[in-house]
């Protein structure tokens, strides 16, 4: 799954990359660049599809299902919390 390491606002132009240096690297860190709206590899330099890396990182992420305990945990701890803040804003 590759992973979104920086996201590049900056208006430099991004290397162009050799086909040698690209070979055997799996693309596992990304940069986006926002105004040329261009995904390249960190590692090699490699130009990337963007909509194969938003895929690739969708079927890596892995939705907590209903019966998740930590979720439940989460939602429990944050009810808790609203209503300490709540009795907090009474006094």
């Amino acid at each position: 799954m590759a992973k979104i390491i920086k996201l590049d606002p900056t208006r430099k132009k991004p290397e162009k990359v050799s086909p040698e240096r690209s070979s055997g690297c799996d693309h596992k860190h990304v940069i986006a660049y926002t105004v040329f709206r261009t995904v390249r590899c960190s590692t090699c330099g490699t130009l990337l599809d963007p909509f194969d890396v938003l895929v690739d990182m969708l079927k890596g992420y892995v939705p907590s299902g209903a019966n998740d305990l930590e979720e439940k945990r989460l939602y429990k701890e944050v009810e808790r919390r609203k209503g300490e803040k709540r009795n907090e804003d009474k006094a």
